[in-house]
């Protein structure tokens, strides 16, 4: 058996390809690989752990990538029984499953909710936590995690994950979630949804900042056009 299974998903296998080969230069070398592309992401998860032999589960996101040769090892050594350590992601995002280790037995009778069209992996956090699962934060054996963005995959996510993110603390409670984006690696933590609001009034600030600059400092720009012209 090996002592870790890598686990990661995506829509088509030639989305792995640049992991594989970032996992080929790792000095730790007992593990195996496990992806899925089978059906919605919580369904992938779910197909890929269900497979894995390993005594300690690695999760990674196809689009994250080690910054050094040994992450595995790294990762390995602060492995413990009964808890989840999320490692160093760099561009953070909510609790998910990028660059976190875990014991198997963890996942031999919590499975993802198949319902959830995102936010599953809070989901599924926030109830092992409740049921006594210890989540832990290193700020060590980083990776880049570099995610494509879209107007429109920003929107319809957003909606659905604010939308399933109150169904998870009506299930859970508030108190079971983290938000990586709220809480750094020293503890201080900020309310997810004050942290929410206050990014959203930071860039509606920021655009009426361009608007008021666009017409305040148009003299410079006319002064400009008008030396080019003479």
């Amino acid at each position: 058996m090996p002592k870790i299974s890598v686990i990661s998903i995506a829509k088509k296998e030639e989305e792995l390809d640049t992991l594989f080969k970032s996992l080929d230069k790792q000095t730790f070398k007992d593990y195996e690989i496990i992806v899925s592309t089978k059906g919605t992401i919580p369904e992938a998860w779910n197909d890929a752990i269900s497979r894995a032999k390993g005594e300690y589960l690695v999760f990674t996101e196809s689009d994250a990538f080690p910054l050094n040769n040994d992450w595995l090892e790294e990762l390995v050594k602060s492995a413990k029984k009964n808890t989840v350590i999320k490692g160093l992601e760099i561009r953070p995002t909510d609790l998910d499953l990028c660059n976190l280790v875990c014991d198997a037995s963890i996942f031999r009778e919590e499975k993802f909710d198949e319902g959830f069209q995102v936010a599953e992996d809070s989901e599924l956090f926030a109830r092992l936590r409740k049921k006594g699962v210890l989540i832990e934060f290193r700020n060590s054996f980083p990776v880049i995690h570099v995610q494509k963005q879209s107007w429109k995959k920003t929107i319809l996510r957003s909606f659905k994950y604010g939308r399933y993110y109150l169904k998870i603390i009506y299930m859970h409670g508030k108190k079971n979630l983290d938000d990586v984006n709220t809480k750094n690696f020293s503890g201080n933590y900020i309310h997810p949804v004050s942290n929410r609001m206050r990014i959203i009034i930071e860039n509606v600030l920021f655009l009426l900042g361009l608007l008021f600059g666009a017409i305040y400092y148009l003299p410079i720009l006319l002064q400009k056009r008008i030396t080019s012209i003479f």
